[in-house]
């Protein structure tokens, strides 16, 4: 009886170790979509990394905090051809997730254009392996 007990608990601990390892990667698939995407110009990553209603706080050169959706942010890679690397470098800082959100802090690095970008992205999950970036807010600054 007690073997059985402590088996099944056991069990149970293990299956919600795999669900949170998991979790975490497809919310790093997710940000890996983004990271590629908007680095290479994949139109299609980039909006499987967006649920489509996102809203994105982005901080000018000057300062200014600037609101875009997701079609809007997307829009501004769509210039671009598809393929070629833009010169941005991405690094996760942290992941910190709770239940059916997440959030992530990344270091994007752009040194053609002397720029370091922190970003912190919210993401929810949407289905049981479907994580999406909810809303984003960045800066930026010279790279030092």
């Amino acid at each position: 009886m007690i073997r059985s007990i402590i088996l099944s608990f056991l069990f149970l601990f293990s299956a919600n170790c795999i669900s949170a390892q998991s979790d975490k990667d497809f919310i790093r698939h997710t940000i890996h979509n983004y990271f590629n995407g908007t680095a290479f110009n994949h139109i299609e990553q980039i909006e499987a990394a967006f649920y489509s209603e996102a809203v994105l706080y982005l901080e000018n050169r000057e300062g200014q905090l600037v609101q875009f959706s997701a079609s809007q942010y997307i829009d501004l890679f769509r210039k671009n051809k598809a393929g070629q690397f833009i010169g941005r470098y991405n690094k996760i800082l942290s992941i910190d997730q709770e239940g059916n959100l997440a959030q992530v802090k990344a270091e994007i690095l752009m040194p053609g254009r002397n720029r370091r970008y922190i970003d912190v992205f919210i993401l929810r999950r949407m289905e049981p392996q479907l994580w999406q970036i909810v809303s984003k807010a960045a800066n930026s600054k010279p790279i030092e």
